[in-house]
C-alpha cells in the first residue's frame, strides 16, 4: 500500500508541476532539504568507558509547496474526559483545528471514541460545518478503546485521495484499555504510510516524564516531534493550531537514516531505546525509518564503547557509508551523507601504588620495585630529571629498575606509558654528610667566627652545632661547600661539631672546634668626639669605651656633668660644661664600683678670639618722619651677635643681622625734629658712634581741600538725593554746605571721596554753590556745583496693561516722582487713585468702556508736569459654535411628546432647537453640555434634521430624529 501511495503522489505532483510550472524536477534537485550533524560526548574516553553519539537532523521545507493531506482527528470521549471539563476543551480545540484547515487542499474526517459500541466516525470531507456539527454532540463516557479507534481511522483513510498524504491526529487523556493493542495499531498505521500525530491531555499536576499515557503516545508518534502534551487543557488549542500549520509542509518523505558504526566500536545494547522511532540494529548498523521530516530538529541518540582494549588514539566513530535517504516533495530520491566524528580513546592511565626500597644512596645503582596498575610493556621511567636506563617490565602491575645517581633529598619517580599518560611516586636519596676539611677549627669565646666546611652531601638548610649551640648563621653554596658562623661558647675548650641535614642524616666531628678562654673587660675610654669646644660650653660630646654604666659619673676636669643619653655600655653622650680658663682638662669616668678611667687632657677649651672695634660706615636711609617706623640698614665692620643699638637715647632691638658688616633696625618715633647719634655696643663693650647719623624731618604744611566732581550734580528741589563729592585733602570732620544749608557727611570714604544727602531748597529752583571747610579752616568751593530741579513724574510700568471692556481690573502703576495730590485720567476721564503706596507706586480700578482699543493713561502733578502711558481694552472672545455629540432617544411617535436629551458642548440659555423646519423651545438647560426638549408632533413618518442655533447665529452639526 505504501508503494502504491508513493506512485500516486508522484503522479499527482507531475500533473501539478505541469499546471503551475514551479515544481520542476530540476528545481526540486537544487535545494537540499535535510541537514545533519553528529556530536560525540564526551570527546575523550578510556578503553573501559562509553560515549554518547547524537544525530541532529533538521528539515528545511520549501516555502512555496503545500502537499494535500487527508486528516483523521481521533477524539477521546471516554469517561475520564469529564474531569475539569476536558471534553469541552477538546471539542473546541478540534473545531478550531478544522476552522484553520485550508479545505481547498485538505480533507478532514473524525473518529470519536470511548468503548467499541460508543465509537462513531465522520468520513473524509471538505464541509467544515458538517465536521463541526459532528463534534458538537460528543459527550464523555465509557472506556478507552484506543486500538479500535485507530483501526477506524485507518479504514476511513483507505479511501484517501491518491495525491494526498494520509494523517492521523489522536488526542487522549488516559491509558488505553490495551496499551499493546494501541501500539500495534499505531505501528500498522505508520506501516501503511500514515503520518501519526499524538497529543497527551495530562492532569495539571502530572509529571510528563513519568506519565504512562504520555509515554505510550510518545511511542505511537511518527517521530518525537510528532508528539505533544499539555497539562490540564491549557494550550490544547495552540497545539492543534501548530499541527494545522505544518500539515502539508515537509522537508522529506519516506526517510531512512542509516548510521554505520566503525569496527573500532560496538553499540551499547538498549542505549537507543528512548529514540522515537526506535532504530533497527543489524550488527554495527542502526536504521531509523519514518514517513516525513518537517522543519524541526530531530535528535537520535545511542552509545558506543571501544572493542579493542589495547587500541588508542583519535578513532572514527562511523563509516563514510552512513547516510540519510529520502524523497523530496517532487518525489525525487535523494541521499544525504551523515558527517563523521572522531572520538579520542585513551588507554587506562597508569598508577603507582608503592615503591619498595623507596630510599637509597645518591650514587644510585640500587634495585627498586615499582608496584601499580596499567603499566605498558615499554614504559619510560624518570627519577627527578634523569631517565632510568635499566627498566624491567614484569607485568602491567610491576616494574623493577636500577636507580640513577641523584641529589640528596626527595626525587619524583615518573612512569610514562607509550600513549603519554603517566603516574608518579616518591623516592628519597639519603646519605650522611661527609666533611673532607674545614677551617678554622678554633675561635674566640664570644663566637662570631666564620667556619668554612668542605665535603659532600650537604643539604640546603643543614644545621651545624658547636657543642650544645647551633651556628648563629649559615650560608649554603652547594652540596660540597657551606659557611657557618660559630655561636658564643658556654665553656672554653674543645667541643663536638654536629652536622644535621633536613632529611635527618647527620655527622658528628668529636672535639672538632676549640673555644679560646674568655676575655675579661674593664672600664675604659676609647674615644671622645669632639675633643674641644668654646669656654661657654654647651658642646655635645660623644664618649665611647667599655663597661660604661647608666650611673657612671663623668667629669670635665673637676666639673661633673650628667649623662645626657646612654646608648649602651660602649657609648654615651654628655654636654660640655663652661670654663673660665682655656686649655686642656682631663675626662674621667667613675663607675659605682669605684672603677675609674681617665684620659689626660681629653678635652680642650679654646681661648676666644680678640675682636676689633666695630665701625659704622653707612646708614640708609638716614632721615625720616617723626612718627618713626622706618626700616634703616646700617653697614660697617665688627658687628657681633648680641650687640646693643641706640638711636638718640632710645635703645632699639636689632631687627635682622645679615653679617658682621650689616644689620637693620626700625626707627623709633620722636617728638622733636633734628639729627640724633646712632651707637652700636658689642657684647665685649667695644662701641661705634655715628654722630648725627639719623635726622627726624619736620612735617610739610597741609594743602587746602579741593572739589573735582559732584555726582549727581542735580536733583529735585525737595532734596533727599544721595550726592557723592570727590576731590583731595578732605578731612573727616569737614563741614559741607550745599547752597546756604550745612549738611552732615553720611559716609567718609577717604580724603578724596565723601557722600552727603542734598537738603530741600525750600522751593528754590536753580544752581547753588557747594563748599567744604576742613577743621583747620581751609576751604574749597565748587561754584554752581548742584542744581535744584522741578519734579517731573515718569511712568515705567503698568500691570496689567490690558483687560476686558467691563473694567473693574486693579491696575498697578510704577514710576518716579508720584504725588498723592496728583490727578489721574483714563482716556481723558478722571479716575480716583485707589491706593498711593509711595512716590514710585500707586494703584487704581480701571473703568468700563463700550468699545475695544488702546486708550491713554495720564498723571499730572500740581506743578503741571505730567507723564502718560497706554492701556488696551480687549474685544470679547468669539464663542465656539455649539456641538451635538449624542441624542437620546433618537426616535419617537409621530404625535410627538417625547422628551429628548441632547449632549454636546456650547449650549446656552438662549439656544434654540430646529427640528426640521420647526423651532422647538429648550425645555431645560442642565449645563453648557446638556439640555432637553419635548418633541412636537411630526408631519410624516421618517427622519428629520435636528440642530442647535445660539444667539450669536452659530449653528451646531446636524443629527437626525426619526418619527415612527
Amino acid at each position: 500500500m505504501r508503494k502504491n501511495f508513493k506512485l500516486l503522489v508522484l503522479s499527482f505532483l507531475l500533473v501539478f508541476t505541469g499546471m503551475f510550472g514551479f515544481l520542476t524536477t530540476s528545481e526540486a534537485a537544487v535545494a537540499d532539504y535535510v541537514s545533519v550533524t553528529k556530536v560525540v560526548n564526551p570527546t575523550t574516553i578510556t578503553v573501559e568507558e562509553e560515549a554518547e553519539v547524537s544525530l541532529n537532523i533538521k528539515g528545511t521545507p520549501p516555502s512555496n509547496v503545500i502537499m494535500p493531506n487527508d486528516v483523521i482527528l481521533i477524539i477521546d470521549k471516554s469517561g475520564s474526559m469529564q474531569t475539569d471539563n476536558r471534553i469541552n476543551a477538546a471539542k473546541n480545540a478540534a473545531k478550531g483545528f478544522i476552522d484553520l484547515m485550508d479545505m481547498s487542499k485538505h480533507q478532514v474526517g473524525i473518529v470519536g471514541y470511548s468503548s467499541v459500541a460508543a465509537t462513531s466516525s465522520l468520513p473524509l470531507t471538505t464541509d467544515i460545518t458538517a465536521a463541526k456539527q459532528f463534534i458538537d454532540p460528543i459527550v464523555a463516557s465509557g472506556g478507552t478503546e484506543t486500538g479500535y479507534a485507530i483501526d477506524q481511522a485507518i479504514t476511513l483513510l483507505s479511501s484517501h485521495r491518491p495525491e494526498a498524504q494520509p494523517v492521523i491526529v489522536i488526542m487522549t487523556d488516559g491509558e488505553a484499555n490495551s496499551s499493546q493493542a494501541a501500539l500495534e495499531r499505531a505501528q500498522a498505521a505508520k506501516d501503511a504510510g500514515i503520518v501519526f500525530y499524538t497529543i497527551a491531555l495530562l492532569g495539571p499536576n502530572d509529571n510528563p516524564d513519568t506519565s504512562a499515557p504520555n509515554e505510550l503516545l510518545k511511542q505511537m508518534a511518527t517521530t518525537n516531534s510528532h508528539h505533544h502534551f499539555v497539562l490540564g487543557s491549557t494550550g490544547l488549542a495552540e497545539i492543534y493550531a501548530a499541527i494545522v500549520a505544518e500539515i502539508g509542509v515537509a522537508s522529506a518523505y519516506n526517510v531512512v537514516v542509516s548510521d554505520i558504526v566503525s569496527e573500532d566500536f560496538e553499540i551499547v545494547p538498549g542505549s537507543y531505546d528512548n529514540n522515537i522511532p526506535q532504530p533497527v540494529q543489524n550488527g554495527n548498523t542502526l536504521t531509523w525509518n519514518f514517513l516525513e521530516l518537517k522543519n524541526n530538529d530531530l535528535v537520535f541518540k545511542y552509545k558506543i564503547r571501544p572493542v579493542d582494549k589495547k587500541k588508542y588514539g583519535s578513532l572514527s566513530v562511523s563509516t563514510s557509508a552512513s547516510a540519510i535517504t529520502y524523497n523530496d516533495y517532487a518525489g525525487a530520491a535523494r541521499t544525504k551523507a551523515i558527517p563523521g566524528a572522531k572520538l579520542n580513546v585513551k588507554l587506562l592511565p597508569p598508577s603507582i601504588t608503592s615503591i619498595e626500597e623507596s630510599t637509597g644512596h645518591p650514587l644510585g645503582g640500587e634495585t627498586v620495585t615499582i608496584n601499580g596498575t596499567n603499566f605498558q610493556s615499554i614504559p619510560t621511567v624518570m627519577m627527578g630529571n634523569k631517565t632510568v636506563a635499566d627498566v624491567q617490565y614484569i607485568n602491567e602491575n610491576q616494574l623493577v629498575i636500577k636507580t640513577v645517581a641523584g641529589n640528596q633529598g626527595p626525587a619524583t619517580v615518573r612512569v610514562t606509558n607509550t600513549d603519554g599518560q603517566f603516574a608518579t611516586g616518591d623516592y628519597t636519596y639519603l646519605a650522611d654528610p661527609v666533611v673532607s676539611s674545614y677551617t678554622p677549627n678554633s675561635g674566640p669565646y664570644v663566637g662570631g667566627t666564620s667556619v668554612f666546611l668542605y665535603g659532600d652531601y650537604f643539604m640546603n638548610g643543614m644545621k651545624v652545632k658547636f657543642g650544645d649551640n647551633y651556628a648563629t648563621s649559615s650560608k649554603y653554596y652547594n652540596k660540597g661547600y657551606v659557611v657557618v658562623v660559630a655561636p658564643a661558647a658556654t665553656v672554653s675548650g674543645p667541643v663536638d661539631m654536629a652536622l644535621e641535614n633536613p632529611d635527618g642524616t647527620s655527622l658528628v666531628i668529636p672535639a672538632g672546634y676549640t673555644y679560646d678562654e674568655p676575655i675579661v673587660e674593664k672600664l675604659s675610654i676609647t674615644s671622645i668626639s669632639p675633643n674641644s669646644g668654646k669656654l661657654s660650653g654647651g658642646e655635645v660630646v660623644y664618649i665611647e669605651g667599655t663597661l660604661l654604666e647608666t650611673t657612671s659619673k663623668v667629669l670635665f676636669g673637676d666639673t661633673e656633668v650628667p649623662i645626657n643619653t646612654f646608648y649602651s655600655d660602649k657609648k654615651i653622650r654628655v654636654v660640655a660644661p663652661s670654663s673660665t680658663t682655656p686649655g686642656p682638662v682631663d675626662i674621667t669616668i667613675i663607675n659605682n664600683s669605684g672603677e675609674t678611667a681617665t684620659v689626660t687632657g681629653g678635652y680642650s677649651y679654646e681661648a676666644p678670639p680678640v675682636l676689633p672695634d666695630p665701625t659704622i660706615t653707612a646708614i640708609a636711609p638716614n632721615s625720616g618722619q617723626l612718627k618713626g617706623g622706618e626700616i634703616i640698614y646700617i653697614d660697617g665692620t665688627g658687628f657681633q651677635d648680641g650687640m646693643q643699638v641706640y638711636i638718640g637715647d632710645v635703645e632699639v632691638p636689632v631687627n635682622k643681622i645679615y653679617s658682621s658688616s650689616r644689620f637693620r633696625v626700625v626707627v623709633p618715633s620722636s617728638t622733636v625734629a633734628g639729627s640724633v647719634d646712632i651707637k652700636v655696643v658689642n657684647p665685649d663693650g667695644k662701641e661705634a658712634i655715628a654722630t648725627g647719623g639719623y635726622t627726624y624731618l619736620a612735617p610739610p604744611p597741609k594743602a587746602p581741600p579741593t572739589i573735582t566732581a559732584i555726582t549727581p550734580n542735580s536733583g529735585p528741589f525737595t532734596g533727599g538725593t544721595l550726592v557723592y563729592i570727590e576731590g583731595t585733602g578732605i578731612d573727616n570732620g569737614a563741614i559741607v554746605h550745599i547752597g546756604d544749608t550745612s549738611v552732615a557727611i553720611t559716609n567718609y570714604y577717604s580724603a578724596s571721596k565723601i557722600r552727603v544727602v542734598a537738603p530741600s531748597s525750600n522751593g528754590f529752583i536753580g544752581s547753588v554753590n557747594v563748599s567744604i571747610t576742613n577743621p583747620d579752616g581751609q576751604e574749597a568751593t565748587f561754584t554752581d556745583g548742584y542744581t535744584y530741579l522741578e519734579l517731573t513724574p515718569t511712568i515705567t510700568g503698568i500691570t496689567p496693561n490690558n483687560g476686558a471692556l467691563a473694567g473693574g481690573e486693579i491696575i498697578y502703576v510704577t514710576g518716579t516722582n508720584f504725588d498723592p495730590t496728583m490727578t489721574l485720567t483714563v482716556d481723558g476721564t478722571e479716575v480716583a487713585i485707589n491706593q498711593f503706596y509711595s512716590n514710585t507706586r500707586f494703584r487704581f480700578v480701571v473703568p468700563s468702556r463700550s468699545t475695544p482699543g488702546v486708550v491713554p493713561i495720564e498723571v499730572t502733578l500740581q506743578s503741571g508736569t505730567r507723564a502718560s502711558t497706554t492701556y488696551t481694552y480687549n474685544a470679547p472672545p468669539v464663542a465656539a459654535p455649539p456641538v451635538i455629540t449624542a441624542i437620546s432617544p433618537a426616535y419617537g411617535p409621530l404625535n410627538g411628546g417625547t422628551i429628548v436629551y441632547l449632549d454636546g458642548a456650547g449650549f446656552t440659555a438662549t439656544s434654540k432647537i430646529m427640528l426640521g423646519t420647526s423651532e422647538v423651545v429648550v425645555n431645560r438647560l442642565y449645563s453648557a453640555n446638556r439640555l432637553r426638549f419635548v418633541v412636537p408632533a411630526g408631519n410624516a413618518i421618517g427622519t428629520v434634521d435636528l440642530k442647535v442655533i445660539n444667539a450669536d447665529g452659530q449653528e451646531s452639526n446636524i443629527v437626525t430624529y426619526e418619527y415612527r
